[in-house]
């Protein structure tokens, strides 16, 4: 990621202002905005964060100078917000805080969402269609594994600073994100709402039952690492006979933020390290003693999870929200008590628990992209303003959908506010454990390749472990042949 220089990046702090919204947009209002957004080092405290460290999202400084930020260049010829994606679960919670929160008299009649593919995958390979169907797009959604499509293209993404802003007030998220969402070129063309980062959710009777843990804090010791995990893997499936993971793409999912080489290096060519084969080993050793079950990920994965054929699952951040996996098990049910307390009729509640487990991870995450052809450029500032840059109004909607938002200041606040209480997982507060991981989320290895890579690497070790090949090395040279023949662009050796 660009260094900004220090004399700026406290400011970024600006998303921590005392209003509920700050007024931006047109030529007229982004020179207010930078006298009435600003936020001092105090006001940043009181909402929780610390300003001072880099592990609450970026350096910073004491420097009182205000931001100098550009005009919104973007027209505002339209007074109504669209944007796209391949899934309104988000946008329509976000659709319902904007509209309750701004300060501007904002109503759901001033956003649309335009849905666009059935997948993430389909959405990236559907938007060009859609902005050469001349239909109106002022912002549109993409994804970690195939952000890069988007944003190294001038043709099809704008600079973020076009609506307005400074690099600097986009500071205060997480490393990370910003990381993301900036393209080769140094320029910020993507910002998120949330960072992603995930853990361990167990049965709490199995843990007792087997390990005497009563706690998560005291079942921790029994998962700290893949050793240990392991171990515990066994004594689970030899005591209860379940599993302890239910599929092998969760598994997946977390072992491969273990990797630190980027799947193709600075000639494109395809890499293939260590790494590669200690998962194979890894899948097929948990796929033969049963610990991991046979279900399939997002397919039948929630049969495997009622029928108690697994102690636990990997889940991330956006698991636990609104709409998140855990909300979709069968037989849950949802009401809401002043837009925050859930109650849980199904197989979680107080049966289940939450850790950190093996080892640190993200999953995914999801950022906003300003269209070279966005006509709406002042409700476009305001809205990513609201989302990935505003601590208060972040918070807000943390509290309200159960996300895990992009601002370590305003999950501080939550924290330390003790008020988060989520009925998937008795009450805990899942909170505080991603609070500690997403500090030490670094994902530095990013390619525009790695949605359709990890997607035939996974799919390869699924054939190896479910016999299709004979060894690890027949699994890694399938793997090398659908690279081959699908990804032009890589050499593979």
């Amino acid at each position: 990621m660009n260094k900004l220089k220090k004399s700026l990046a406290l400011i970024a702090t600006l998303a921590i202002a005392s209003s509920a919204f700050v007024a931006c947009g047109d030529d007229s209002s982004s020179s207010s905005t930078a006298d009435a957004g600003s936020s001092s080092t105090a006001e940043s405290s009181a909402e929780g964060g610390d300003s001072s460290t880099g592990e609450e999202g970026g350096e910073s400084s004491t420097a009182d100078t205000p931001v100098e930020r550009p005009d919104n260049k973007v027209a505002s010829t339209d007074d109504k917000l669209t944007v796209l994606c391949w899934t309104g679960d988000d946008l329509n919670n976000m659709f319902k805080v904007f509209a309750d929160n701004n300060d501007k008299g904002y109503t759901t009649d001033n956003l649309v969402f335009e849905k666009v593919g059935g997948g993430g995958e389909e959405a990236r390979d559907q938007y060009p269609t859609y902005f050469n169907s001349g239909k109106d797009v002022d912002l549109f959604v993409l994804e970690a594994d195939w952000i890069k499509d988007y944003i190294d293209k001038d043709d099809l993404t704008a600079p973020l600073t076009d609506l307005g802003f400074a690099e600097a007030d986009f500071d205060n998220g997480y490393e990370y994100v910003k990381k993301i969402g900036t393209n080769d070129a140094g320029v910020i063309k993507g910002s998120s709402w949330q960072a992603t980062p995930g853990g361990y959710v167990y049965r709490t009777d199995i843990a007792e039952e087997v390990f005497g843990a009563k706690t998560p804090e005291e079942f921790q010791q029994y998962v700290d690492n893949w050793e240990v995990f392991t171990e515990s893997a066994a004594k689970v499936k030899e005591q209860k006979n379940m599993a302890m993971v239910d599929t092998l793409g969760g598994l997946w999912q977390v072992w491969s933020y273990k990797r630190t080489s980027a799947w193709a290096d600075d000639s494109y060519n395809l890499v293939i390290d260590d790494y590669c084969k200690e998962y194979a080993d890894l899948a097929k050793e948990y796929y033969d003693k049963g610990y991991v079950t046979k279900a399939e990920q997002w397919k039948t994965w929630d049969k495997a999870v009622q029928n108690g054929e697994t102690m636990g699952i990997f889940q991330c951040t956006w698991c636990f929200g609104k709409n998140g996996t855990l909300s979709s098990l069968e037989g849950n049910t949802k009401t809401e008590d002043d837009a925050t307390e859930w109650t849980v009729d199904g197989p979680f509640g107080s049966n289940w628990a939450f850790t950190q487990g093996p080892s640190g991870w993200a999953w995914g995450g999801s950022w906003l992209a300003l269209s070279p052809k966005a006509n709406s450029g002042e409700i476009a500032h305001d809205f990513v303003e609201f989302f990935t840059i505003n601590a208060e109004t972040m918070r807000k909607y943390a509290e309200y959908s159960g996300d895990f938002v992009n601002s370590p200041a305003a999950m501080k606040a939550i924290v330390d506010a003790g008020t988060n209480k989520n009925a998937y997982i008795g009450g805990q507060d899942q909170y505080g454990i991603f609070y500690e991981a997403a500090a030490n989320i670094k994902m530095d290895n990013v390619t525009r390749y790695d949605s359709v890579l990890k997607k035939y690497f996974s799919d390869n070790i699924s054939k190896y472990v479910q016999g299709a090949y004979s060894s690890t090395d027949e699994a890694i040279d399938g793997f090398k042949k659908d690279v081959k023949a699908n990804v032009p662009d890589l050499a593979v050796s």
